[in-house]
């Protein structure tokens, strides 16, 4: 009986990607780093490291704005600019890339807290999607968006589509994941957050879990990370305040018979 994820690491690539990668590769740990394109031009060559160590760089487009707050254009522009940094990246390490990843910043895909059509999603769905990605995440307004907020949602669809965006994470054993306008999604999503953001000096005190070993507990805690033989996404960060708490967290996860897999 196995419990098994896929660890993805958004915000790179930071000052300390580095550590992160010397630690994932100590203990053998597969990797998706979502990166920035304003970090891969400030740290290049942590970025080339981490592909010639044998990880995966994936857009978090440029510079990590909602896509809610902006038209479509903006958004796309933003992909591009990373997607064309990332292509430099791969170039410079000397590794063909076959691959076309994407998540939105903050999980706003252009309809703000409305992450998935919530209307069209069963109740079950519904609370789990809430359970498991809201409290993931510093969600803006939760109401229903307007027909053109939609319109622009499906717009930035179209486009990835288009573009070769596909979605790697094909094992996850969480139904809505599975089903619906997510099965057919051309960004990626996650089922779990670490939630080690709230634990930068900007947010500590502002959330649930405080400390590192809240942090701890919530992940031994999750019902859907208990499930044997389940397979989950999970969400952690590049960011220079919190990576030894990062590395805490996902060196905790291993010691709780977590296995991490491969993309």
């Amino acid at each position: 009986m196995m419990r098994s994820a896929y660890l993805t690491i958004d915000d790179s690539a930071s000052e300390r990607m580095d550590d992160l990668v010397d630690y994932l590769v100590s203990k053998g740990i597969p990797a998706v780093f979502f990166c920035r394109g304003d970090m891969l031009e400030a740290n290049p060559q942590a970025a080339v490291r981490a592909v010639k160590k044998g990880f995966v760089l994936a857009n978090h487009t440029y510079s990590h704005q909602r896509a809610s707050n902006f038209d479509a254009d903006f958004t796309i522009q933003e992909i591009k600019q990373c997607e064309f940094l990332l292509e430099r990246i791969y170039k410079e390490a000397g590794v063909q890339k076959s691959h076309k990843y994407f998540r939105y910043p903050h999980v706003d895909r252009g309809t703000a807290g409305w992450i998935i059509d919530y209307d069209q999603a069963t109740p079950t769905t519904k609370d789990t999607v809430m359970s498991e990605i809201a409290a993931g995440v510093n969600l803006p307004d939760m109401s229903k968006p307007s027909p053109e907020a939609f319109a622009k949602k499906q717009a930035l669809q179209d486009y990835l589509k288009e573009a070769g965006y596909t979605d790697p994470f094909k094992k996850v054993t969480h139904g809505w994941y599975n089903s619906g306008e997510i099965a057919q999604a051309h960004d990626c999503l996650f089922t779990f957050s670490n939630c080690d953001w709230m634990l930068l000096s900007r947010q500590l005190g502002k959330w649930p879990y405080k400390t590192l070993d809240d942090l701890k507990k919530k992940a031994r805690q999750d019902p859907w990370l208990s499930i044997e033989n389940s397979v989950n996404i999970i969400v952690a960060h590049d960011q220079v305040e919190i990576c030894d708490m990062t590395i805490a967290l996902i060196d905790d996860m291993v010691e709780s018979g977590i296995q991490f897999i491969g993309a």
